[in-house]
């Protein structure tokens, strides 16, 4: 394994957990919400969607170092667990997953990591992502019988996950109070260091090619399989 790679892989490892909840449903601005119910609408809305693309821009900062790490790229999300996130900064690391497997491929290094996904040990590594979670159900939501924090686009959700992980500690979302659309999302690990994440060009329940969601390995890529995350 190549110096820095497995690094590398921790890092974006933990920029994938990151929160895609995307919905339509009309707001009402002549009274305020409270969290609750702000949470209710986004989850409502969210059962309804069966497949995501989006642009996304990301920071990654290690509060140790003190460095932030930036990029940008595409996400395609599928139910069933099927995923691809593409980067178009250097390095132009691609994750994909078919449900079953994960690729993370780090075209740079001439290497990819494989390894199996556990349906039952992946709540909040690709629930998420795929359409499967439950806010209330997996997090303990900060003031939910409070009004609903403000901010300039819509409302900020502060989320502890009920159950102890290794790579989130806690979680805030940026909720668009028009769309319900979540717009942002700031994952901090036990290490306070913090990933966040924004969306534009949201796409919702279109149909997507089933080739994006698996990874052939190019000949002469280092494979390394099961780097013993879960």
């Amino acid at each position: 394994m190549k110096g820095g790679s497995l690094e590398g892989f921790w890092m974006n490892k933990r920029w994938l957990l990151v929160i895609l909840l995307f919905f339509v449903m009309p707001s009402d601005p002549a009274f305020a919400l409270t969290t609750r119910e702000v949470v209710k609408r986004v989850q409502e809305q969210y059962g309804q969607i069966f497949s995501l693309t989006a642009n996304f821009t990301q920071e990654s900062t290690n509060k140790m170092l003190g460095q932030t790490r930036r990029a940008k790229g595409k996400v395609y999300l599928e139910k069933e667990g099927l995923m691809r996130w593409e980067y178009a900064t250097s390095p132009k690391n691609v994750w994909v997953s078919d449900g079953k497997t994960l690729w993370f491929y780090q075209p740079e290094e001439t290497q990819v990591f494989i390894q199996r996904v556990d349906p039952e040990k992946g709540s909040l590594f690709l629930t998420f992502l795929v359409g499967e979670g439950d806010l209330a159900r997996d997090f303990e939501i900060q003031g939910i019988e409070e009004e609903a924090g403000e901010t300039e686009k819509g409302y900020r959700i502060g989320l502890t996950p009920r159950e102890p992980h290794a790579m989130m500690s806690r979680m805030t979302l940026m909720v668009d109070r028009e769309t319900y659309h979540v717009h942002q999302a700031e994952v901090y690990d036990a290490y306070d260091n913090l990933t966040r994440t924004r969306f534009s060009r949201i796409r919702i329940n279109r149909d997507l090619c089933r080739e994006l969601f698996t990874f052939e390995i190019p000949p002469g890529t280092e494979v390394i399989e099961n780097p013993g995350l879960e």
